[in-house]
Parts: C-alpha cells; structure tokens; sequence
C-alpha cells in the first residue's frame, strides 16, 4: 500500500475554530494556509479591532490569533481583552512587546513566525488549556500566563 507523502492532521481537541486578527495580507494568508491544513477552521480573517469585535459578536471562536498593531481605533489590546473576558484563547502574534495585552492571552508567538511554529503554538494552548497538560516548548513562544505566573521562552 501506498503511503501519501501527505498526512491527515490530528483533529484539534477543544480549539476548532479561529479568528485571525491581522492587517499584513501576507502574513494572513500565511497564517490562515498553516491553520487550515492542520484541520482548524477559520472563522474568519479581518485586519482591524473593529472587524474583530463584530466577528466575537456574531460567531463561535474558540480562539484567536491576533497582531497587537491592526488597524482601526480598536486596538489589538482591547480585542484580547474582550476575547480573554469571553473565554476566548487567545494567541498574540507580534514583533513587539505584549505589554498589558499578556495579562489576556496565552502566548505570544514573535515575528516573523517561523514555518510550524503558528500550529505548534496552538497544539501548546489546547495541551494547556483544553487538557490539562504541559504545554510544550514551541520556537519563538513567550508563554504568558502559565500556573505560576511566570512567563517563559522556548529558543
């Protein structure tokens, strides 16, 4: 029998559907590629904090990947605000520091994302968040939040 070079994804556990939250096309598209084909759905891509909020508003999002620096008067802090208050994982995406934002999200994933590591992220917060689990190092991932309220970085 012959195998395919490509696999079938794992189905995600607890972390289906996801909002991304960026204003570089590119890099949306990068993120939205690398997430369909581990298995999730995106709920839908949108480049400001005001687009942002309408989609919480209107559909289930189990988590979010968000840039802190998106367009609009709603900033990427406020959305990781309101994601964390919904019981909304949320993932930042940033080149920068998270400041304030870190007290809502899971991690931050720092720019430009190296290739797995936007997946590996989000297998790391479902290991934690969804099962109870030791969330595994990931390349270029500052947990945030963890048990103790110590942030670490994988290398």
């Amino acid at each position: 029998m012959l195998l395919s070079k490509r696999t079938k994804a794992a189905k995600p556990s607890c972390i289906a559907r996801i909002l991304v939250v960026e204003d570089d096309p590119l890099v949306a598209f990068d993120h939205e590629l690398h997430l369909q084909q581990a298995g999730y759905t995106i709920v839908a891509t949108v480049n400001s904090g005001e687009a942002a909020v309408a989609v919480l508003a209107e559909e289930t999002v189990d988590a979010v990947v968000l840039d802190l620096y998106i367009d609009g008067t709603i900033s990427g802090h406020d959305v990781a605000r309101l994601a964390h208050d919904r019981g909304i994982a949320v993932l930042l995406v940033s080149g920068e520091d998270a400041g304030t934002a870190g007290d809502h999200a899971f991690g931050l994933l720092a720019k430009p994302v190296a290739n797995g590591s936007l997946v590996a992220a989000i297998r790391s917060m479902e290991a934690q968040l969804c099962r109870g689990e030791e969330a595994a190092p990931v390349t270029g991932l500052t947990r945030l939040r963890s048990d103790d309220g110590t942030a670490e970085t994988a290398a």
